[in-house]
């Protein structure tokens, strides 16, 4: 009997052990999304307050927090945060590059979570970001490959367990975040009656960009606004369920999350979270124990 479910075990953690190039791809678009945000924008932009016209303040607290942060690493004048700036990134490339799988993963984290701790700039991208790359530190951890865009080698089913055990944490922690995106809004009217989406996308501060302003004529059709914002409900409704669905319908709205996600972007212009969203759905929806077929050797 117990040697039927040891097998079975083994079996299992076999088939489905995720040392594949798809959570590989999935880190690299993590890191991919940080490493614009510091590439983007200045030091004074991410860390620093104006006062007076002057870059007098840090916004880096003297706690432990911020004396755990990266940035905070060589003090928290403008040259010393430049530094910590040029080496979180150089920390990102190594990540994106598949290589020191083990090393990178807590030093992704490390960075992660600092810049969610640290920058005045964040959004809940750079949130999501700090969990997942927490969350791939066992995944990490347990592989032994020499890069993370190689396919994945046999290997002990206690580290195939532990990894599968983190990537469901994983899938879990993306269900609710949509589940509490979904849901979060049923309290709010203007949710309720169809009209949210016209309120954001006119916003002085979070509506769209002035490129997109030759859609006004469809935002200002009262069916369209309507169907669009239930549209939002039930696409995040959707994406919460597909932790209890099958393979196929994982696919489908997969590829409608991409571009529901790419749409925020261009009327929103959160980058950061369509990267840091994209990660997440990778892991969540695309079967990570197989690699993505164009990256396969023949």
């Amino acid at each position: 009997m117990l040697e039927d479910i040891e097998l079975k075990l083994k079996s299992f953690s076999t088939r489905y052990m995720p040392t594949t190039n798809v959570v590989g791809f999935s880190r690299s678009i993590l890191a991919l999304g940080t490493m614009l945000t510091l590439l983007a924008n200045p030091v004074r932009t991410l860390f620093i307050k104006r006062d007076n016209g002057d870059f007098v303040i840090s916004l880096l607290e003297n706690s432990f927090i911020s004396k755990f942060s990266v940035f905070y690493l060589f003090g928290h004048d403008y040259q010393s945060i430049l530094i910590s700036k040029w080496i979180s990134i150089i920390i990102l490339a190594l990540v994106i590059s598949g290589y020191f799988i083990k090393m990178s993963s807590i030093l992704h984290w490390w960075v992660a979570f600092s810049f969610l701790n640290s920058s005045t700039i964040i959004d809940g991208g750079d949130q999501i970001a700090s969990i997942l790359t927490l969350f791939l530190i066992p995944i990490c951890l347990c592989d032994n490959r020499k890069n993370h865009w190689n396919k994945k080698i046999d290997r002990e089913s206690v580290l195939n367990i532990i990894s599968i055990f983190f990537l469901f944490l994983i899938k879990v922690q993306m269900a609710i975040i949509y589940f509490h995106a979904a849901v979060g809004k049923f309290s709010h009217s203007e949710w309720a009656n169809g009209t949210a989406l016209y309120y954001w996308l006119n916003h002085s501060f979070f509506g769209m960009p002035e490129y997109l302003s030759f859609t006004n004529n469809f935002l200002s059709n009262s069916y369209f606004i309507i169907l669009a914002t239930f549209g939002v409900l039930i696409i995040e409704i959707l994406l919460f369920l597909a932790i209890f669905s099958n393979h196929k319908y994982k696919i489908f709205i997969f590829y409608i999350a991409i571009p529901f996600h790419l749409i925020i972007i261009f009327y929103m212009g959160i980058f950061s979270f369509f990267f840091s969203m994209l990660g997440g759905l990778i892991l969540y929806l695309y079967p990570t124990h197989k690699n993505f077929e164009l990256c396969q050797r023949r």
